[in-house]
């Protein structure tokens, strides 16, 4: 039971790392003159797929540390999750935004892309965090 949230999530960032290529094709068009195609429809559902998902990781691993680990010593993952949250909640939402009001814009896509940087940034640290805390936790070395 306590393998879903790894395997999942490593999906989640996979597919994040998917929707990262797809967003950095439009931003080297809009903002450094290169052309290329922008797959918009695969950008929006791969990268509302993989936000979402990670979203519901937060919530399936604070659920899964509290019934089945007893509040084991992962300040640090729990804490990169919570700043992960508002991120990502930004990050869906601004998405829609974008993606309902199709327009030429410069500023909102540019934020949009760099909090999601920061989510891919984040989301590599917990790799780390999460390995450690399953290999203790779960795998007991």
């Amino acid at each position: 039971m306590l393998s879903i949230h790894p395997a999942a999530q490593l999906a989640a960032i996979l597919l994040a790392f998917y929707a990262a290529y797809l967003g950095f094709q439009r931003a080297s068009s809009l903002h450094f003159g290169r052309s290329a195609r922008f797959l918009r429809e695969r950008h929006v559902i791969i990268g509302t797929i993989s936000l979402v998902s990670m979203l519901g990781g937060v919530a399936a691993g604070s659920i899964m540390v509290s019934r089945y680990l007893l509040n084991p010593d992962t300040a640090l993952h729990e804490a990169v999750a919570m700043i992960i949250l508002p991120l990502g909640v930004f990050g869906i939402f601004s998405g829609f935004f974008l993606y309902l009001n199709p327009k030429q814009r410069r500023i909102l896509p540019a934020i949009h892309g760099i909090n999601n940087l920061v989510i891919l940034i984040l989301a590599l640290m917990q790799i780390g965090t999460g390995v450690a805390a399953y290999l203790r936790y779960v795998l007991r070395w």
